[in-house]
């Protein structure tokens, strides 16, 4: 799991899954900052989603597409999912029917793209399948099997100490996923863990455990919180993916209201020449003096 300082000065996981740069992470409930973004880019599709269509036309392609078209399928309800409301009383079909298309799928770009659709859905009956998932071949579908139990409604009752090994693999992806998934969800037996973090091997991760760390208002990731408000330019991140980490940091702060961090927040008001990152630490910062 060793890295050295060779990390890429771009954080582009898994193709072009991002983890910590997602311009919409202040939109998403909780703060796993993992969009698809480009994937018809990646993967050299250039079809665009038709308003006419679907979930259900797009679930029935799925089960009627030979091998080699059913992950654009899986890809086009996995985007129909994150931009419709599903109504409650056809979820439980959709996630048996996608169940079934995971299950029977040997392709794993439709097995991801089926994960993702599930987690879109952010339903506890789609835990069995993404167990599964949890322990697919395929580093992609467990990246975002963990990406989907992150962003599930807190509270819902699953195993997590079962993602402790996740901590020690060896794709630092993975590891950004499940120290943020724990996080999100305050799984305080798992709080060790994320704390671990912040030693790991990649810088990714360890600003990863930083932000999930604010989620237990644990003092251990001050420092690394102080370090992540004060870059200006980075060897490993780009001027955009800076603003982000900032953001998030940021957002999490904003949502737990943490006033420990009120200094390191003025601090950015005071001396930060980013115009978005200002205003948004502005506005943390009246709402921690409130």
């Amino acid at each position: 799991m060793a890295e050295t300082n060779e990390e890429p000065k771009k954080l582009v996981l898994k193709g072009d899954k991002k983890l910590l740069e997602n311009p919409f992470v202040g939109s998403l409930v909780v703060p796993i900052a993992i969009v698809l973004v480009g994937a018809l880019i990646i993967f050299g599709v250039t079809k665009m989603l038709s308003a006419e269509t679907s979930y259900k036309d797009h679930v029935r392609e799925l089960q009627s597409k030979a091998f080699g078209n059913k992950w654009i399928a899986a890809y086009e309800l996995s985007k129909k999912i994150g931009s419709s409301q599903i109504p409650d009383e056809d979820i439980p079909w959709l996630v048996e029917n996608l169940t079934d298309v995971y299950n029977n799928s040997p392709d794993p770009r439709t097995r991801d793209f089926v994960v993702v659709a599930l987690g879109g859905l952010r339903t506890e009956l789609a835990f069995p399948v993404l167990e599964a998932a949890l322990k697919d071949k395929s580093s992609d579908v467990r990246f975002h099997a963990l990406v989907a139990l992150g962003n599930m409604p807190l509270g819902m009752n699953f195993n997590w100490e079962t993602l402790k090994p996740y901590f020690k693999d060896e794709d630092h992806a993975i590891r950004q996923a499940v120290v943020l998934a724990v996080g999100t969800h305050r799984v305080e037996e798992l709080e060790g863990a994320v704390i671990a973090s912040l030693r790991d091997d990649s810088i990714a991760v360890r600003y990863s455990a930083a932000t999930a760390l604010i989620y237990y208002k644990n003092e251990a990731a001050l420092g690394m919180i102080k370090q992540i408000l004060e870059i200006d330019k980075s060897s490993s991140f780009d001027v955009n993916q800076v603003t982000n980490l900032k953001l998030n940091i940021l957002n999490a702060i904003e949502k737990m209201k943490w006033k420990k961090v009120t200094s390191l927040v003025q601090s950015v008001v005071d001396g930060n020449n980013n115009p978005k990152v200002t205003t948004k630490a502005q506005q943390v910062l009246n709402e921690l003096k409130n």
